[in-house]
């Protein structure tokens, strides 16, 4: 699966730049860099291969950092009712 990822930089050094810095960052998480398409300041994307149990894991962590912020605010107000 294909995962693009958008490389900020008002010049096109500060580009190449933050490109480096998510080339590092993502292939720490499993991601394997693809190609890069540079369309200007805002619009320039960085292209990963992804496999699918790797983002998976990422969205399971993020529900579960949810739910349990939910249960603490839930248990948070159920004493403060009491």
């Amino acid at each position: 699966m294909k995962k693009n990822i958008v490389v900020g930089g008002v010049n096109k050094e500060q580009r190449e730049k933050n490109l480096e810095k998510l080339k590092e960052k993502y292939s720490k998480k499993g991601y394997t860099f693809s190609e890069y398409i540079d369309n200007g300041s805002l619009k320039s994307v960085a292209v990963f291969d992804v496999d699918e149990n790797i983002l998976r894991k990422e969205k399971q962590k993020i529900l579960y950092i949810y739910a349990s912020f939910f249960l603490l605010l839930s248990i948070y107000l159920y004493m403060q009712g009491n």
